[in-house]
């Protein structure tokens, strides 16, 4: 673990230093909120119509806040938006550590699993663009990981109380931890709402046992979870609904986007789509591709990608990935707790993909990184998959060989950016 995250220090340094200041996903607008902090000395109001360029301007402050100091002390400017996009490396850094620990906790008995997990999120190049600009998706994303570490851990220790390796139920005191997580993650982008359902599932897991459920632990542990997080942000969402009559303020936000961004029956005008079908069908292409690396606009409204045949490469290896995963999942005797883990995994995976569904049906906005804050447990389960495509005495040295091949990835995502032979039109 140690080289991997010295590399990826190197790896995301120069992805901070090399992509343009403002390039990043709408790193313009993110950088807009730092600034009104500094000059104005309050939290900024949306105003819905009026949006552009302030379109972020709703978003919760705890990441602006916390970039304000590093602002500050560069003198703002350029400078400064190179200090905040350093200090999101940092914060970034710690979903590299959680990453390997869920890997550790789901997959007890191959602790390659886990470092290979932790190459995914490391090295991943579209993961790279998005935690080594100025954004709150990095924070949001560590937040969240460290929410399903503590649940997976909260559900393992319910299930050893059940065998008699312990002989106390499992403690409020984790939920306590879950709830200061989710309304953290709450202060800092409003998908972590979604949290709250996932945690609930969580409560209700650890209070089963052979008898049925134990609904007043249930009860008590999902809504000690929840007060703490309402405790922490509930300020936030009151102010939402009494400056835009909405607790998230996202129909604010989905009103004021109208024109900022293409409908669905625009970019079907555009690209001569003739049935929702290919529309969908759109969506999920770009989305594909975006997970492993489209980056920009780099000039106005063109992009880089890689060569087409590195996305039906790394295509196909996700979903071999994907089936492997499913028969690992078919054919391995996992025990009670880590089903349960999976299962919640998959809950918050459910969500987030009915978060993003809803979105492009509102507007054209196929971006794999609205999926990532479930990335940590999915390049668990990525590696899983992987390693189960080959024989027991491979896999540590396969396992290897994919993470140092996704570094390499990584490097040729960051050429694409001088590379104008790489960039096209949207």
């Amino acid at each position: 673990m140690r080289a991997l995250v010295i590399i990826y220090l190197f790896v995301a340094a120069s992805y901070a230093t090399t992509l343009p200041l403002g390039k990043g996903p709408d790193e313009t607008a993110h950088v807009r909120y730092i600034e009104f902090l500094a000059r104005e000395h309050r939290l900024p109001v949306f105003n819905a119509a009026h949006p552009d360029p302030d379109y972020e301007f709703h978003q919760p402050p705890l990441y602006y806040v916390v970039c304000l100091p590093a602002y500050l002390l560069a003198r703002g400017g350029e400078a400064g938006e190179r200090a905040a996009r350093f200090l999101t490396l940092v914060l970034s850094l710690p979903l590299i550590y959680l990453t390997f620990g869920l890997g550790r906790r789901l997959a007890p008995d191959d602790s390659w699993v886990a470092v290979a997990a932790a190459g995914v999120v490391a090295f991943l190049p579209a993961q790279l663009s998005v935690v080594t600009t100025v954004g709150n998706d990095a924070l949001t994303e560590v937040l969240c990981a460290g929410v399903l570490v503590l649940l997976v851990g909260y559900v393992a220790a319910a299930a050893r109380r059940r065998a008699g390796e312990l002989q106390a139920a499992p403690s409020a005191r984790t939920m306590i931890a879950v709830g200061v997580l989710i309304g953290l993650a709450m202060l800092t982008k409003s998908i972590a709402v979604l949290l709250f359902p996932v945690a609930w599932l969580g409560a209700l897991f650890a209070a089963r046992d052979s008898e049925g459920v134990r609904w007043r632990q249930a009860f008590g542990h999902a809504a000690t979870a929840t007060a703490v997080a309402l405790v922490i942000c509930g300020w936030w969402v009151a102010r939402n609904q009494m400056l835009y009559g909405d607790p998230l303020a996202q129909k604010a936000f989905l009103r004021a986007f109208v024109g900022l961004r293409p409908s669905p029956q625009s970019f079907m005008e555009q690209y001569h789509l003739t049935s929702v079908p290919s529309y969908i069908g759109q969506v999920i292409i770009w989305t594909m591709a975006s997970a492993t690396g489209v980056f920009g606009p780099v000039h106005g409204n063109r992009f880089a990608f890689f060569p087409y045949y590195m996305y039906f490469t790394t295509g196909l290896i996700a979903v071999a990935a994907a089936l492997g995963f499913a028969r690992y999942l078919g054919r391995t005797k996992l025990a009670e707790w880590q089903r349960q883990s999976w299962w919640l995994s998959g809950a918050f995976a459910l969500l987030l993909l009915a978060s993003f569904v809803r979105f492009n049906l509102a507007f054209f906005q196929a971006q794999a990184r609205y999926l990532f804050p479930v990335l940590p447990a999915a390049a668990v389960a990525f590696s899983i998959g992987f390693a189960a495509l080959f024989p027991v005495g491979w896999r540590r040295a396969i396992l290897m060989a994919a993470t140092a091949l996704l570094a390499a990835l990584a490097f040729v995502g960051l050429y694409l950016w001088i590379a104008p032979q790489f960039i096209t039109s949207l």
